[in-house]
């Protein structure tokens, strides 16, 4: 394994800008996931809706308007309110090295890969957990 595409997750979940925030939240906990590529139309990764920037947008609406309106709220509200817009991708044939490094120096949660502008995969750091517990169990 040398690159990103080696190590990259492709089975892929996706919100399109307009899903709501019931619709991410519902996603979340069914597939045990914190991070969401947002699509747009053109199938273009152009955001990323994380645990951390729903919560926040969740607090925000209760702060609001009240707990008994916050489902109702969440379905009315897009992805597009919500999401970071200011994500950083990597390209599948950036050398795992490198996006290890990236992660330890900045923290992120996941990295969108792209290529030829469309989202092929996401990197996140349990991705290097596996691999660091297949090769622990390959040596032992």
């Amino acid at each position: 394994m040398q690159t990103v595409a080696d190590l990259m997750s492709k089975n892929l979940i996706t919100l399109k800008e307009n899903d709501s925030l019931a619709k991410a939240k519902e996603l979340m906990h069914e597939k045990n996931i914190r991070n969401i590529p947002v699509l747009n139309d053109q199938e273009e990764c152009v955001g990323m809706l994380t645990q951390r920037e729903y919560l926040r947008h969740a607090f925000h609406l209760v702060s609001q308007f009240g707990t008994q309106q916050i489902s109702k709220k969440e379905q009315q509200t897009p992805i597009a309110n919500a999401m970071n817009k200011d994500i950083l991708t990597v390209n599948p044939d950036m050398k795992l090295s490198a996006a290890a490094e990236f992660f330890i120096e900045n923290k992120y949660g996941c990295l969108p890969v792209i290529q030829d502008d469309k989202l092929v995969g996401i990197l996140t750091p349990i991705d290097f957990v596996k691999l660091a517990n297949k090769m622990l169990k390959e040596s032992a």
